[in-house]
């Protein structure tokens, strides 16, 4: 992906005191992009910036495509010991203006220990200087984490392995390379006028420089037009067209998954049910894998089957091959519980404390779970012994046991402890038993992060789940498809991304199951279903069909950069805001008493919101508490439109997150209750309930069932609310999405997505109908939870298919050759990868012609619309491929 070629070029230039300033040089005057930085290295606890450095000398180079300066010294005592090289390139080749610094270390006469790399620290006010916001995209530090757009210096935030930034309409990139000792991050500080962004790679724990000497990159990438998310896509992109071609024809995989319904509950029975489903119900040419998750190993370690699969693994996937499919497995590779005995009989293999609660030395505890086998440890991928287990594992799984496919969960787990063996760093042990796992599962076999750290993963791994868990609500959707959009950039350029599941079962009603749906398939990524299928309402199989396989096209999300404004918790009433401040009281158990106004909860304890109540001074509670807090609201506003009423007034209460269930209470009235971790609670309030111009009180009755629990999150984080897929040259999808609670009226510019022509064909996806030509702007009214999927082309003076029943992405799967004769006045295309269903074509035709005879390999029929188009019908389907033309005669129109 990523933007439009640009014809200016980065420079970098340092001043006397050897601070790097970078500017963008294009048609007009030098445009400043980072003022001032200061680049060093940690030579043990000292920081040795490059202005500190001896016996310098500097040099010009011509890397390929571009230019280079170089500036070499040696750090001074007490520091003394090694030589730093620090080298700004800047190049013109790949999308937008790019560029990189390298800073290399090596040893002089002693071996001196490095604690990481200082690319640049600066104000706020020197990246992308301008006068608006700047914006972050930052990004979590593993594949689960959350991704997010904030203000640079609204709060002290940390953007791990990449960071875009957006300001005034240009975007600045910044990313690091896989392989190096450390992890890379971009601190952002908070403070007002004093904020500041820090761009460091930390080696942790910090180890002697290597005889050889070692290095850290980070590479940047700025678009003069575009945001920051288009300044990632920009640098993400492959140089070598080699790569680019090699990523652009890879299939993502697609399949079903046993964990988002059934869980650790799966069977063997549960799995050959939806094997049998999905043979019957999905053509395997598209559909390729079917995935046991979680639920039937021994214990984390051993992975073989337990007394849920008698049969075992080879049995298995024996089945699955037989008909016509692809097994895919999920480990957790780096987890070891008591109950497989490699704890016992291996301690020197598991990584060791402090970080609480594991004594310094000892080995760390992870985790507790009983269906995993107790407690559990964290294996250490440095040590060369667990390296030969981890490519056991990985071979056992391909040659023995038949898989070609192997999910690895819980991959942070590998940076958890305070050291490793031989003393290497996190991201060294981390790399090394990843690349273990790669080796043992060989080149043909399917390896999936999840829960990985990011930076290291590249170029080990071919694909690489991107966001939160799903869930089969609303709520629970949210997240992933957030993730989707701001991940976007790593699609087809470090891998093949996983959005997760495509789940489309109730409680998701039929509207949010196709929103879920059409994000799944405009992000271009892996496409698997997780509901127990046999199980599954006939009118949601549809949806699942429309999304196989996965469109090889990159989707791009529109609208992510904006900052949102978040308020919560808040009551809010038009454009009045009362911010709910606190003090917040907190109290375990349950009273139906505490949601009544005028209760005393004077001597409960004081919490912090928001907060999972673990963090907060409750480790091991689950159940019920409740939350309190006190807020004082002006006087009432004068009646709307006259009427004398103010309970026409609409207030809502923008509350937030809880885990994980909640009922809320305004001056013990019920306003609301929600169930699901995920979702963000915003309730309406009638304004006769509230004490206008005097004290009103807020209860949470909060109910959690175990893991983290409590009021833990004020933020809305809103999905990219339009994505945008070129499915064939000059054929777009627009899907557009309303993810709030109340109608929505749009009217989206196409110029601004991107879209270039007078006049557009436009068809619906979903409803499988023409719509009005569109032109300049793409204009609808959404109702909550619903999605508006378009396929639009440029208006033409002859007849051209607009539109198919066969896919969500118009234009990437099954129409080929499509061809005009103006002789004959005959359209023909072919119809390929058909998958069983019935089929149909909807053809724009212009005025002065009208549908004629409908020829094809395949009997088909011809119905014209009231507004001129023609419907090519295949009511029984096929899978064949289908060569077809339509005629048109000459008409003349009243």
């Amino acid at each position: 992906m990523g933007g439009a070629r640009q014809t200016g070029k980065l420079q970098f230039d340092l001043d006397e005191q050897r601070r790097w300033s970078l500017s963008y040089h294009g048609d007009g005057l030098p445009v400043p992009l980072i003022r001032n930085a200061t680049l060093g290295v940690w030579v043990g606890d000292t920081l040795v910036p490059l202005a500190d450095l001896e016996d310098i000398s500097v040099a010009n180079r011509q890397p390929p495509g571009g230019e280079s300066l170089a500036i070499r010294g040696r750090t001074p005592a007490p520091a003394g010991g090694v030589w730093i090289e620090a080298e700004f390139a800047a190049w013109e080749a790949g999308p937008g203006a790019q560029g990189s610094i390298s800073v290399s270390v090596y040893p002089d006469r002693v071996l001196a220990t490095i604690r990481g790399v200082r690319f640049f620290a600066a104000p706020e006010s020197d990246v992308l200087p301008a006068s608006g916001t700047l914006l972050a995209l930052v990004n979590g530090y593993q594949s689960g984490s959350p991704c997010r757009i904030e203000p640079v210096g609204a709060a002290d935030s940390v953007s791990h392995a990449a960071l875009g930034l957006t300001r005034e309409g240009r975007g600045l990139a910044v990313a690091f390379d896989a392989g190096e000792p450390g992890e890379a991050k971009v601190k952002l500080s908070a403070g007002g006028a004093e904020a500041s962004l820090e761009a460091v790679s930390n080696w942790l724990p910090a180890r002697p420089v290597r005889p050889e000497g070692d290095s850290s990159t980070m590479r940047l990438a700025y678009l003069p037009e575009g945001d920051g998310l288009a300044a990632l896509g920009a640098l993400a992109t492959p140089a070598s067209a080699v790569d680019r071609e090699r990523f652009a024809g890879l299939a993502a995989p697609t399949g079903w998954c046993s964990w988002y319904e059934l869980y650790g509950n799966v069977t063997e029975a549960d799995v050959l049910a939806n094997l049998d489903f999905c043979t019957a119900h999905f053509d395997s040419r598209f559909f390729r894998y079917i995935q046991l998750d979680d639920g039937y190993q021994r214990a984390a370690g051993d992975w073989d089957t337990n007394a849920k699969f008698p049969n075992g693994h080879r049995w298995l996937t024996d089945r699955i091959h037989a008909r016509g499919l692809l097994a895919g497995l999920w480990i957790a590779p780096f987890a070891v519980a008591e109950r497989s005995g490699l704890p016992a009989a291996h301690p020197d293999w598991l990584q060791k404390g402090p970080p609480p609660p594991a004594a310094d030395g000892a080995p760390l505890l992870v985790d507790t779970r009983e269906d995993w086998g107790g407690r559990v440890y964290a294996l250490d991928g440095a040590h060369p012994e667990v390296q030969q287990w981890l490519y056991d594992v990985a071979r056992r799984a391909v040659r023995d046991w038949g898989y070609d496919y192997l999910k690895v969960d819980f991959l942070h787990w590998a940076t958890a402890g305070a050291a490793h063996y031989g003393g290497l760093t996190h991201a060294e042990a981390y790399r090394r038993g990843l690349s273990a796992l790669r080796d043992g599962l060989g080149t043909e076999a399917y390896l999936l992060g999840s829960g990985a750290p990011l930076q290291h993963a590249a170029g080990v791994v071919d694909g690489m789940r991107i966001g939160p868990d799903v869930g089969a609500s609303w709520g629970g959707v949210q997240g992933p498809a957030r993730a989707a959009a701001l991940r976007s950039f790593y699609q087809r350029a470090a891998w093949l991304n996983d959005p997760d599941c495509l789940v489309v079962r109730s409680p998701l009603t039929l509207d949010e199951a196709r929103v879920w749906a059409s994000v799944v398939a405009a992000s271009g990524g892996a496409t698997f279903f997780s509901d127990n299928l046999p199980k599954l309402p006939t009118d949601r199989i549809p949806l699942l069909q429309k999304t196989q396989p996965a469109a090889a096209a990159v989707g791009r999300p529109v609208g992510t950069q904006i900052d949102e404004h978040e308020v919560a918790p808040a009551l809010v009433g038009g454009a009045d805001v009362v911010r709910l401040r606190g003090p917040w009281r907190f109290r375990t158990g349950d009273d139906p008493r505490y949601a009544a106004r005028d209760y005393d909860d004077e001597t409960w304890e004081t919490t912090p919101v928001p907060e999972a109540w673990e963090q907060a001074g409750h480790p091991d509670y689950d159940g019920l508490a409740w939350y309190r807090t006190r807020f004082t609201l002006p006087p009432a506003p004068p009646p709307a439109q006259g009427d004398g009423r103010t309970e026409g007034r609409k207030v809502m209460l923008e509350l937030g997150k809880v885990d994980d269930g909640d009922e809320t209470f305004v001056n013990g009235v019920k306003v609301g209750e929600t169930s699901g971790w995920r979702a963000y609670r915003r309730y309406p309030v009638p304004a006769s309930v509230l004490n206008w111009g005097g004290q009103n009180v807020l209860a949470i009755r909060v109910a959690d069932s175990g893991g983290p629990g409590g009021f833990w999150s004020v933020r809305r984080d809103r999905p990219a609310p339009i994505w945008v897929v070129e499915g064939a040259p000059r054929w777009w999808t627009v899907v557009l999405v309303n993810w709030d609670d109340e109608p929505q009226t749009l009217s989206q510019s196409l110029a601004a997505l991107g879209l270039s022509g007078a006049r557009f064909t436009a068809y619906d996806v979903w409803a499988e109908r023409p719509l009005a030509e569109v032109a300049q702007a793409l204009k609808a009214t959404l109702a909550p939870h619903t999605t508006l999927a378009v396929g639009l082309r440029p208006a033409a003076s002859r007849p051209q298919v607009i539109g198919t029943t066969r896919h969500v992405i118009q234009g990437a799967i099954d129409i080929a050759d499509e061809q005009w004769d103006t002789a004959t006045r005959t359209l023909s295309a072919k119809a390929v990868r058909l998958d069983g269903r019935p089929y149909a074509v909807t053809v724009a035709v212009p005025r002065g012609l009208r549908a004629g005879v409908c020829k094809a390999d395949v009997p088909c029929t011809v119905r014209r619309l009231p507004t001129g188009q023609a419907v090519m019908e295949w009511p029984q389907g096929n899978v064949k491929d289908i060569a077809w033309s339509l005629s048109f005669r000459a008409v003349t129109r009243r």
